[in-house]
């Protein structure tokens, strides 16, 4: 297939184009969950100031869109300008929706840009794009770069006759089953327990304060990392997933004990996979583990539909005991090739090491105090 890469400067390509989008996110040999239309919309309507809008567009000879990686501009050194990847604050993925015949015309315009702006950066790239595509076009390109592989992401991916059950009993120990098994039946003794999964425009955007009572008294809400937690977030979401329901891209389970919601998980609905964004409970009810509860009974559900389950990046131990496989996810800054260039690398390469010293303290400072509770309560004993 031939194919030809354009660059598209106006915010207007996004409504105009909607259905090629739509129709590409449909058919696309590579999906990213982060850039239907519902998300990069929404997402741009509440950037303040407004911001610089550089879409890549690949079409085939026929005129068929065929790939599709929207960036948008940022201020970089020096009264320079950098690409950064669309959503960059929210998305877990950031390479882009496309076919493969695609792939490299994608990214040598993003290169070509190189010439405008001093930089581009991506934080998140599947490694099986990366290794397909990237991991070459980085060793032979002239320009600098910084690549880093700064998470993994984990999948669980259904085995053709095996059923969820054997997978389940192969994967998870014995102790962690039983453990299971008395969560549900001690929940269960509270009342009437309830999963409830909402796909509907409707459906969803009634279920929304249903969510925040969850997160309200979820442990993540309280250590300022919840999903409403930074100013904004909710209304961006309570507009979000109703739109991304309307176009099928979202499921949202809820798990209730007489009504009462008590956890509930956001799940990006792909052609091939489903993401598993987030995952809250509340924390009154630890004790019954209510969010394993319900992430097992939708692991069992998506198993029986064939799809797999990303984890998205991101290590939890959970993640990687749960999952048959796991994969690293890439970073890339790529910088023209000036004294600017040399300099911004230099100074990003140095805040990553100052970066990892802090994280490196904050851990041995948690490891600290975890032993001294230990030692304190075997000096009481």
């Amino acid at each position: 297939m031939t194919v030809n890469a354009q660059i598209i400067r106006s915010q207007d390509w996004l409504d105009t184009h909607q259905g090629e989008i739509d129709d590409l996110y449909a058919s696309a040999d590579f999906e990213n969950f982060y850039f239907s239309t519902p998300w990069l919309k929404e997402w741009l309507k509440r950037q303040t100031p407004a911001i610089s809008v550089i879409i890549i567009v690949a079409r085939s000879s026929e005129g068929k869109l065929v790939g599709f990686w929207p960036f948008v501009e940022r201020p970089g050194l020096l009264g320079t300008k950098g690409l950064w990847p669309f959503v960059y604050d929210e998305a877990n993925y950031f390479h882009p929706v496309c076919m493969v015949d695609a792939a490299l015309p994608l990214i040598n315009a993003l290169e070509s840009l190189l010439g405008e702006f001093l930089f581009s950066w991506i934080p998140l790239i599947q490694d099986s794009f990366w290794s397909a595509f990237f991991d070459s076009k980085i060793t032979e390109s002239h320009f600098l770069h910084i690549h880093r592989k700064p998470r993994s992401t984990s999948f669980l991916v259904p085995t053709r006759d095996t059923s969820f059950e054997d997978y389940w009993s192969t994967q998870v120990g014995a102790k962690t089953r039983k453990s299971y098994r008395y969560d549900q039946n001690a929940l269960a003794q509270k009342g009437n327990v309830r999963i409830d999964i909402f796909k509907s425009f409707e459906a969803v955007r009634a279920a929304m304060p249903a969510t925040c009572v969850v997160e309200v008294e979820s442990w993540k809400s309280k250590e300022r990392a919840g999903l409403y937690t930074a100013r904004g977030k909710r209304g961006f979401f309570f507009e979000l997933l109703p739109k991304l329901a309307e176009q099928g891209r979202v499921y949202l389970p809820i798990l209730r004990v007489n009504d009462q919601p008590i956890a509930w998980q956001i799940e990006l609905v792909g052609e091939k996979s489903i993401g598993l964004h987030h995952l809250a409970f509340d924390d009154r009810w630890k004790k019954y583990s209510p969010g394993k509860q319900l992430l097992q009974y939708r692991l069992k559900q998506i198993w029986q539909e064939a799809k797999a389950v990303d984890f998205l990046p991101g290590h939890f131990d959970y993640k990687e005991k749960l999952a048959s496989a796991v994969e690293p996810v890439h970073e890339l800054h790529w910088f023209r090739k000036t004294w600017r260039g040399l300099l911004a690398r230099r100074l990003i390469l140095g805040n990553i090491k100052v970066r990892k010293k802090i994280r490196e303290k904050a851990k041995d400072t948690k490891v600290n105090k975890i032993r001294k509770s230990v030692l304190q309560e075997s000096d009481q004993s």
